[in-house]
């Protein structure tokens, strides 16, 4: 039985899948079983995910049918697993050499449940015309993730922060919080973390430890609307436990948060509607104030209404 269990959701990504499979390959670490499951791509991703298990036996291939998303994808290969430690790796992603050795040496000192780590990130300014993965090493820079520790659980309801790729936690953890939510459209791992820290103390291994690729131009982190309504998905999931722990003033910076994400996106109506909330929620601090007092008149106005029926 292999120690850890690494999973890649893959859809369509023929191109960038052996960069993260040979960065597996690669470990120091080797008491490891790779899990691809292949997301109903309609390209080669699993013809390649196919070659590569041909050649290596620690290395299984899974496939749904049709696409059901990353999310549940990542379960798909957590149910098939056989180590007692879940390591996630995006297919258009790659670990550092070292990347399983250190945070499983961590892991087994602190005595944790789940340790994360910091990264490299390729920016998309510094990207080749197809978006692929030629002269990385040039522009590899420090991604500055929070060295999140310990009881986190305040930390994480108050802003995202760790990431999958970063992220090695045991089997028995992800089933004690019913695995990954499917329906998060992104923010994925803030969800999971969340969820994660309510029961689990985290360690933090500050050296990078995989190399975030920002260049792939159909990446869902590049997506601004989606982006935006995958903070509101997750803060509204989790609206209650930000009240109960934080207070009302944190609830506002969310939505705040999310309107202005809204706004970047080009999404005036949400981004109206979150400011809204944010003046509703918390009206004491200046910039929530101007911002959602302005979009709350106009609320009533458009709505011929004396006051809100409800605040979500």
């Amino acid at each position: 039985m292999p120690l850890v269990s690494v999973v890649i959701p893959a859809h369509n990504r023929e191109t960038f899948l052996p960069a993260a499979v040979e960065s597996v390959l690669s470990q120091t670490f080797t008491d490891w079983e790779l899990l691809i499951v292949d997301d109903g791509s309609d390209d080669s991703t699993a013809r390649v995910a196919r070659e590569y298990a041909g050649k290596d036996l620690r290395i299984r291939c899974l496939r749904h049918e049709h696409r059901k998303g990353a999310q549940a994808a990542r379960n798909s290969g957590i149910r098939a697993a056989q180590g007692p430690w879940i390591a996630f790796l995006d297919s258009d992603d790659r670990w550092l050499a070292d990347s399983l050795e250190v945070r499983l040496q961590l892991a087994t000192t602190s005595q944790v449940a789940v340790v994360h780590s910091e990264c490299y990130i390729l920016k998309p300014d510094e990207a080749s015309p197809s978006g692929g993965p030629a002269g990385e090493e040039e522009s590899l820079e420090r991604m500055g993730l929070r060295p999140l520790q310990g009881q986190i659980y305040q930390e994480v309801l108050r802003q995202p922060g760790p990431m999958f790729q970063g992220m090695l936690v045991t089997r028995e953890a992800l089933a004690r919080i019913g695995y990954l939510d499917e329906s998060i459209r992104s923010y994925q791992e803030w969800d999971t973390t969340i969820r994660l820290a309510k029961h689990h103390v985290f360690a933090f291994v500050p050296q990078p430890t995989f190399v975030w690729n920002f260049r792939n131009p159909s990446s869902l982190s590049r997506s601004l609307t989606g982006n935006a309504a995958g903070y509101l998905q997750v803060m509204a999931k989790h609206r209650w436990a930000i009240l109960r722990v934080l207070g009302p003033k944190a609830l506002a910076f969310h939505y705040q948060t999310a309107g202005y994400l809204f706004r970047k996106a080009g999404d005036e109506a949400r981004a109206r509607h979150c400011l809204v909330r944010a003046y509703l929620w918390w009206p004491f601090r200046a910039s929530i104030f101007w911002a959602g007092a302005r979009h709350f008149l106009k609320w009533r106005r458009a709505n011929h209404s004396g006051g809100v029926d409800c605040v979500p």
